[in-house]
């Protein structure tokens, strides 16, 4: 059980939601649960759909030239979404890969790459808003530190993909090398896997195509400070667009804390350090926040996935295998 990501990640999250929840007086969150603006609620599902379609044409920008419909890009992004909050160690990543794999156009090992694309992309952006925050709000040192610890991880993966997309034929021998102990069947087809994910890594080698994507991802994240506005709405919070950047910001590099799917415990935790501990609220208006907003992108995520997976008639299990099938 000890060597369980499983194990390891539940208890993570465990700890993190203690910390956030210890000390509220549970008896004074129905009342603030009551006040609950419905019409913000509306107003945030919409602006939580909307972004969606904005990272879904982003993908699909992406991967331009493989034929890929801004709908099959949108499934397969929020097919992502639900297994990541279901299965552990971002395991939605592989399966939205296998998605596309699965239709045909284009191999989910190249899928994957364009999947690692975005997530630099989305890097430069967060770094943008943790930046930002910094320069905002006085943010604690620990912040501070995860903010550069985030640009130096950002910053090893751009020299990884340049490597990768400009020194390709090098790299290719150097796998091959460590590789030929395997028989030439095996080793063939890992190779080809590796040329099919660096083909979706090919969108830094064209400056225009990169730049618009980047401005996507800006207008993707730009709708995310919308919702989180508006979330802030639903509980008649005072606060602008500046107190949803150092939320979201925060959020973020809570992100890359390992926990169990979904950032259970890490999600409420932030919400109660920005919320209670930088912009004065109450302990027990946090924790009505924290668990009402992550409840509901987890359900607008659960129902849209259910419908993807029944409209196509696919399993988790069918994903899984595509992914596999196409992989070294």
């Amino acid at each position: 059980m000890l060597r369980s990501k499983r194990f390891w990640g539940l208890l993570v999250s465990v700890v993190f939601l203690w910390l956030a929840l210890r000390k509220v007086e549970w008896e004074k969150l129905p009342p603030i649960l009551a006040t609950i603006d419905p019409w913000f609620v509306a107003a945030m599902v919409v602006s939580t759909l909307t972004e969606m379609m904005w990272r879904g044409w982003r993908w699909q920008l992406i991967l331009a030239g493989r034929g890929i419909p801004f709908g099959m890009a949108c499934s397969g992004l929020i097919l992502g979404y639900f297994f990541n909050n279901v299965l552990p160690a971002r395991a939605g990543e592989f399966i939205r890969a296998g998605y596309l794999g699965r239709k045909g156009l284009v191999r989910s090992s190249e899928a994957f790459g364009s999947v690692v694309l975005e997530r630099f992309v989305d890097g430069i952006v967060v770094i943008t808003l943790v930046l930002t925050a910094i320069h905002l709000y006085p943010v604690s040192p620990a912040i501070r530190q995860a903010g550069f610890t985030a640009m130096t991880f950002y910053g090893i993966v751009l020299v990884g993909i340049l490597l990768l997309q400009f020194r390709r034929e090098w790299f290719t021998r150097l796998t091959g090398f460590f590789l030929g102990f395997l028989p030439e069947r095996f080793r063939e087809r890992i190779l080809s896997a590796q040329e099919a994910f660096i083909r979706g890594l090919d969108l830094v080698r064209q400056p225009v195509r990169f730049l618009e994507v980047v401005a996507l991802s800006f207008a993707a994240w730009s709708n995310s400070l919308l919702t989180y506005y508006l979330s802030f709405r639903v509980f008649h919070l005072p606060f602008g667009l500046d107190a949803a950047v150092l939320l979201i910001a925060v959020l973020s590099l809570g992100a890359m804390i390992p926990s169990s799917p979904g950032m259970i415990g890490i999600f409420e935790w932030c919400c109660m350090v920005v919320l209670a501990g930088m912009l004065g609220s109450s302990r027990e208006l946090a924790a009505s926040y924290g668990l009402f907003t992550h409840f509901l992108t987890y359900l607008v995520v659960l129902i849209l996935g259910m419908i993807i997976l029944t409209r196509e008639n696919l399993s988790m299990r069918e994903l899984q295998e595509q992914s596999a099938a196409d992989a070294p």
